[in-house]
């Protein structure tokens, strides 16, 4: 399993882009690959839509989330507050794995 996880913060009418990670499950410690391989199946990564909505501000935060695993590919961009536990913590664990250090997505 690949993922790519870029986020975005707006600042009025200016949007600042991170730059994107990406994360080789294959290259993780074994537990650390099975729980994120748990965490996506719990968040339904790949039955979500292509845009979730959501009330989105010039403070905003926006996550794009693309995972490709066994021959499937999906994209994803959610906008805090994200809805659903289980795609909160999700995307907690890829700034996590990410070493990104900003955690607005998770809110």
């Amino acid at each position: 399993m690949r993922v790519r996880f870029q986020k975005t913060e707006g600042v009025i009418f200016h949007d600042r882009q991170g730059p994107p990670v990406t994360i080789d499950a294959g290259t993780l410690e074994e537990d650390d690959r099975q729980s994120l391989e748990q965490m996506v199946q719990e968040a339904r990564f790949f039955d979500l839509p292509a845009r979730i909505p959501s009330f989105r501000d010039a403070r905003n935060t926006t996550c794009q989330i693309t995972i490709e695993d066994r021959g499937r590919q999906h994209s994803v961009t959610v906008c805090d507050p994200v809805q659903g536990p289980a795609l909160r913590r999700l995307i907690a664990r890829l700034h996590e794995l990410g070493k990104c250090n900003d955690r607005k997505c998770e809110v």
